[in-house]
């Protein structure tokens, strides 16, 4: 791998961390276009780079989340009662999704991918409810799907609950917190799956986790203190950049 693939994966690492701690999201909507970029320059098509990605984005949220869900656990923000009754629902579609994503086609998984990233891109400029509810949604629908679209795709379960959760009612702060819970409940099984397939670039995983293991922490203490919005704002920016870049590669 060239310095300049390792110093722009562990950028991107670092970013993973901080979305990681300030939203509790996995990462893998910046692994994956990371990933995709540095195995195409070694030369590989997107048939075999897509997998490859996905299986390797995984790797990283499992690893980058471990810190996060801890600094978040310590701050409190986990809310036990909404574990119990999203969990469960979310680690079985991420099984399912985990058997789905060998059956998708490449242009499907990226169309989906940046799909993804444009609505939760929208749903990030949309103005945040003030939720102050305790209420917990009940049913297993949503976080099933959530399971199965992070798990397929190779998004942080987090990165999808978060809005989700927002949508109905529960806060921010509960909803980032078992968002990092989330990220490692889908991403164990998909990272030793792919694994176990040969889809994940080992190199590639330290490059992006050990900076996101660094840097979640201490952005996860600084999710209290900074203005939510502009948090939004900024990751919501990087979303639309990111479903541009992945549409302009489905294009050609």
């Amino acid at each position: 791998m060239d310095p300049a693939a390792m110093l722009l994966l562990a950028a991107g690492g670092a970013a993973i961390g901080a979305v990681g701690g300030l939203l509790g999201i996995g990462g893998g909507v910046i692994a994956v276009p990371l990933l995709l970029e540095v195995l195409a320059a070694r030369g590989l098509p997107p048939d075999a780079a897509t997998p490859i990605a996905i299986g390797t984005a995984q790797a990283v949220i499992l690893l980058s989340s471990v810190s996060a869900a801890l600094a978040h656990h310590r701050r409190g923000s986990v809310d036990a009662g909404l574990l119990r009754a999203w969990l469960p629902a979310v680690a079985l579609g991420g099984l399912a999704g985990l058997a789905l994503s060998p059956l998708l086609p490449v242009t499907l998984s990226l169309a989906s991918f940046a799909l993804v990233s444009l609505a939760l891109a929208i749903s990030l400029l949309r103005p945040a409810a003030a939720a102050t509810g305790t209420e917990i949604p009940r049913g297993p629908l949503p976080p099933a799907a959530i399971g199965l679209l992070s798990s397929a795709l190779g998004v942080g379960a987090g990165t999808l609950s978060g809005p989700v959760l927002g949508m109905l009612g529960v806060p921010l702060t509960r909803a980032i917190g078992a968002g990092a819970v989330f990220n490692l409940a889908v991403a164990t099984p998909a990272a030793i799956g792919f694994g176990a397939m040969g889809m994940v670039d080992i190199p590639a995983t330290l490059l992006l986790a050990l900076p996101a293991m660094a840097t979640a922490p201490g952005f996860a203490k600084l999710a209290a203190r900074l203005p939510v919005g502009r948090l939004r704002l900024a990751f919501a920016l990087c979303l639309l950049a990111i479903a541009a870049r992945v549409g302009m590669r489905l294009l050609g």
